[in-house]
């Protein structure tokens, strides 16, 4: 037997007072923007410009808040509730990734003009746009939703074969400190790829069961 929380024909009749596909959305663009002002700030290597990644998470926290008052509040949701909690809380985890890359450079007082990181910061926004781009299209396109879903899931291959080539170059210097140092900040860039491939994996399981 279905639950109410399956697209079925119960959910035809009873429209849900939420739009849970556009708080979705929502956050989604929220972490993109997230994501690209951390490569900004990367590629820029100004001081302060970290805070805005924290802007943005803080947001994000607020829609995550929001969305799962309103889930407790709904009778009825367009697909499986815990499906939509799952989505909000890993997305969620790929915005709070980028606020401890930030805190790390900091702390670590890395220089962002090292060319790997660069790199890896724009695949990570590549991929974050795939999601975004993803959950834009959930609710009308389960087609281009899924094929998001996909390409977003290649950057996290794409950012472990560039940490990898990083890691070799790191240790071909002489500077112990900077080689550690720097090699925990690459970790940090890989963990949120991996964010980003745990998004979409549950995406790809979501698209599945709604067709």
């Amino acid at each position: 037997m279905e639950s109410a929380d399956s697209p079925n024909w119960f959910a035809k009749f009873f429209v849900p007072k939420t739009n849970f596909y556009r708080l979705l959305d929502k956050q989604a663009k929220v972490t993109l923007e997230g994501i690209d002002a951390l490569k900004s700030w990367i590629d820029a290597g100004a001081p302060g410009r970290g805070q805005k990644v924290r802007d943005y998470e803080h947001e994000a926290d607020e829609i995550v808040i929001d969305l799962q008052e309103r889930l407790v509040d709904s009778f009825i949701t367009p697909f499986d509730r815990e499906d939509i909690y799952d989505l909000s809380a890993r997305l969620d985890e790929v915005i709070n990734s980028a606020k401890a890359t930030v805190r790390e450079i900091e702390a670590l007082e890395i220089s962002t003009e090292d060319a790997y990181l660069k790199e890896m910061v724009s695949v990570l926004v590549e991929g974050t746009r795939c999601l975004a781009q993803s959950f834009t299209s959930l609710e009308r396109d389960l087609q281009s939703a899924g094929e998001e879903a996909e390409l977003a899931r290649k950057s996290e291959n794409r950012v472990s074969r560039l940490y990898r080539h990083a890691t070799r170059h790191l240790y071909s210097l002489d500077d112990f400190k900077t080689i550690q140092k720097t090699k925990e900040v690459y970790k940090c860039l890989a963990l949120v790829a991996e964010k980003i491939d745990y998004v979409a994996v549950k995406l790809v399981h979501v698209i599945i069961k709604m067709r």
